[in-house]
């Protein structure tokens, strides 16, 4: 996981939860960003699972996510990965279109931890 741009946590851990902050489409060995937007979906869907899963959780805890689009044209993609990753556990989704730094997608997310977990 690419380390944090600024004075914040990829995760915080408390009363039970992870929250994490915004995660970006950035490969976390290289810095590159991938030039497609289903590619930088499921980077930044990568991404929140390692954030996830080294805070005591996973993708299959999540409870709450927020997602924020650059255009409202990439929705109906953005809805498609991430139907295909979160397909039978669908968590409580809010999804935002606003004008976010250099990046055209970020999610953020609530998860319960992981039963016997001790972060």
């Amino acid at each position: 996981m690419a380390a944090s741009v600024g004075p914040f946590s990829q995760a915080v851990v408390a009363g039970g939860f992870v929250f994490t902050t915004g995660q970006i489409p950035l490969s976390s060995r290289t810095d590159d960003r991938p030039a497609d937007f289903e590619g930088k979906v499921r980077q930044v869907l990568t991404n929140l699972q390692t954030v996830l899963e080294g805070a005591g959780s996973s993708l299959d805890h999540v409870v709450n996510a927020t997602v924020y689009l650059s255009d409202r044209s990439q929705e109906e993609e953005y809805r498609r990965v991430y139907a295909e990753v979160f397909s039978s556990r669908a968590p409580a989704l809010t999804s935002i279109c606003v004008g976010i730094w250099d990046f055209s997608f970020e999610i953020q997310c609530i998860a319960v931890m992981k039963e016997g977990s001790s972060l």
